[in-house]
């Protein structure tokens, strides 16, 4: 390990269980030993708990505590003598009731929402993320999770956008503050009917002092569909909606941010399915932003989107990943500006896409209803992380990368599974690691609520390629194997070496089905569009030459190939050059060509004696020479 990798801060994980609060630092060097922690359990908070949200920046979690309210735990630190109890103040006054919470993009806010009542008509709430102050409360009577949380900022906290009835208003970041007489918005953007919103929580790279931009949903009625918008916000107080896109029948929208902010994909959900293949509705995806038009993103695989997800570095070509399809899914990586695929990641039971931190790695998980398949690829490579590449995680609700993108967590907690709570953790090739911090045994049958690792700003790690000894892991295995043979079903002695079995329907349905799926492999598509470092967007007329993906290595041997087969075609073309220049050949004796015609018209003779249809081709094509024959035993002479 470098030393300079030796001074970076170790990881934490956050364990929230019905006893209370812990948090463990966890080591991604594969040389550390994590021995579980001896003697009593040390709790930051004691008692029961509904939920928490973490500051972005990892120093300290806000976590209600049930019958008593919000307290703020710090999470950086020498670690307090005494655990925080219900008889700790709480750090939002009067907050038992509180249900929903969120932090905005800096840590500066706390949103928070409760029950309306009489004492308390404006139970939208605003607070002070360092000094827990009240800042400024909205009535808000209904709540809708899929549209929470009803105020947004914008990334760097410049703006601040509210939903309300039939508009969003849009404040100034700091208006919300305490020292401000009134928080009065500076415009709004009319949208009849808005149930959602979306503001990029990142906004980062070469676009990071470009207009501001967020979408809004409308939904149809019997009279219009349903409205998806792109809207622009600049610092000079100017709104413009860039484009807007209509489906008749979507009900509810999901929008995912590229990390520069200015691209949203649009996931488009509907409850029925009009061709009648899927119980579960059907989704539509489309790309809005890269050049003003919203792109029906080409997938793969027909049917419903399970995933999709944005690469999160900024630094870095946008890309995202959508997976698509009936089961056996297809994952693939699109362009971030184009939609077009890129890469196929394979059919297989999967549902689920986590990146990490960084962007290199990328797990493809089967989680939820699925057997808890995971599969680690390195992004740069296209390559399944070797020596283990996938493993299986089942019965998993949670799951997470680690801030210094080595590490992936997966958690089993309560209410959703109350059998075998737990929290496991493997490395970014999907090797388990068995020796961690905490005892899971602490957390049977039910008693895990959440687990997680408390997160870092993007500049505490930097990004780290794959380690140079997972090769050698990699071919150790490999050199071993070639005695070994796969485990199959049995067969009978009698009925080895002969073909059997795929003769029931289930058996040929199967197999039809296998022939039908896909490996993993690069996309062959059009010449990729060159795009501007400095602004992000695509440059009309230039495009940047193709090379499929391959490697240099691969596009240097397909080279030597064509040299090859160039060499071989001249060769070609010179021998038949000598053959033409040769001296001809001695004639053929007249007599014995006679001989052998007369002998193919005799056997004409009888074929023309047969029914025309019970002839194949070659008999057909030796009537058709009849005449030809008869005109060269002429000019004979014989």
């Amino acid at each position: 390990m470098a030393s300079s990798e030796a001074n970076l801060p170790p990881c934490q994980v956050l364990l929230r269980s019905k006893h209370g609060i812990e948090v463990f630092q966890v080591s991604s060097n594969r040389d550390d030993v994590m021995e579980p922690r001896s003697g009593e359990r040390q709790f930051l908070v004691k008692g029961g708990t509904a939920y928490q949200t973490m500051a972005p920046d990892g120093s300290c979690a806000f976590v209600l505590m049930t019958g008593h309210g919000v307290v703020r735990v710090p999470l950086t630190g020498a670690p307090p003598q005494e655990p925080i109890t219900k008889s700790s103040p709480t750090f939002l006054a009067n907050s038992s009731t509180i249900q929903m919470m969120e932090i905005s993009p800096m840590g500066s806010y706390l949103v928070t929402w409760q029950r309306v009542t009489e004492s308390e008509p404006n139970n939208l709430k605003v607070w002070c993320a360092s000094t827990g102050e009240f800042l400024i409360g909205f009535p808000q009577k209904g709540l809708k999770r899929e549209a929470w949380p009803y105020v947004q900022w914008t990334a760097d906290e410049v703006f601040a956008m509210h939903m309300t009835t039939n508009e969003v208003r849009i404040f100034p970041g700091d208006a919300f503050a305490k020292d401000k007489q009134e928080a009065r918005y500076v415009e709004k953007a009319r949208a009849p009917g808005v149930t959602s919103m979306s503001v990029p929580r990142q906004r980062g790279g070469a676009l990071a002092s470009t207009p501001y931009r967020f979408t809004t949903f409308c939904p149809g009625d019997k009279n219009k569909p349903a409205k998806a918008t792109l809207h622009e916000y600049d610092a000079n107080n100017t709104h413009t909606v860039l484009m807007s896109k209509s489906l008749f029948q979507a009900e509810d929208m999901k929008t995912n941010w590229s990390p520069n902010g200015n691209i949203a994909l649009i996931t488009l959900q509907t409850s029925v399915d009009a061709s009648g293949k899927s119980y579960y509705g059907s989704a539509t995806l489309f790309l809005l932003g890269s050049d003003n038009d919203a792109k029906a993103v080409p997938l793969p695989q027909d049917g419903p989107v399970m995933d999709v997800s944005w690469m999160p570095n900024a630094t870095k070509s946008p890309c995202f990943v959508v997976i698509a399809g009936r089961m056996p899914a297809m994952a693939s990586m699109h362009h971030g500006l184009t939609a077009e695929p890129l890469f196929l990641f394979g059919n297989a039971h999967r549902n689920t896409i986590s990146w990490a931190p960084h962007g290199r790695f990328v797990c493809v998980a089967g989680f939820g209803n699925l057997a808890g398949g995971m599969s680690f690829w390195d992004r740069n490579k296209l390559k399944l992380i070797p020596p283990t590449g996938q493993n299986t995680a089942s019965c998993t609700v949670g799951f997470g990368w680690s801030p210094d993108s080595r590490l992936f967590g997966v958690s089993t907690t309560t209410p959703r599974m109350n059998v075998d709570n737990g929290y496991r953790l493997f490395r970014y090739n999907g090797e388990q690691i068995t020796n961690v911090p905490w005892t899971n045994e602490n957390y049977l049958p039910d008693k895990l609520l959440e687990a997680c690792f408390v997160p870092a700003l993007p500049t505490v790690y930097p990004d780290r390629p794959q380690s140079p000894t997972l090769k050698a892991e990699a071919a150790a295995p490999a050199a071993a194997a070639p005695d070994a043979k796969p485990a199959g079903r049995y067969i009978p002695p009698s009925q080895r070496g002969k073909q059997t079995g795929g003769k029931s329907l289930a058996e040929r349905m199967q197999k039809q089905k296998e022939t039908q799926m896909k490996g993993a492999q690069v996309v062959a598509g059009q010449p990729k569009k060159a795009v501007s470092a400095a602004t992000g967007k695509v440059i009309p007329g230039l495009v940047v030459a193709p090379n499929d993906g391959k490697t240099k290595s691969a596009m240097k041997r397909e080279k030597q190939k064509l040299a090859k087969q160039r060499k071989a075609e001249e060769e070609e073309a010179k021998k038949q050059q000598e053959e033409a220049a040769a001296p001809p050949a001695e004639a053929v004796d007249p007599e014995k060509r006679a001989r052998k015609i007369k002998k193919t018209l005799k056997q004409i003779d009888d074929l023309k004696q047969k029914d025309p249809g019970a002839l194949n081709e070659d008999q057909q094509n030796k009537i058709a020479s009849e005449a030809s024959l008869r005109e060269e035993l002429a000019s004979l002479g014989v």
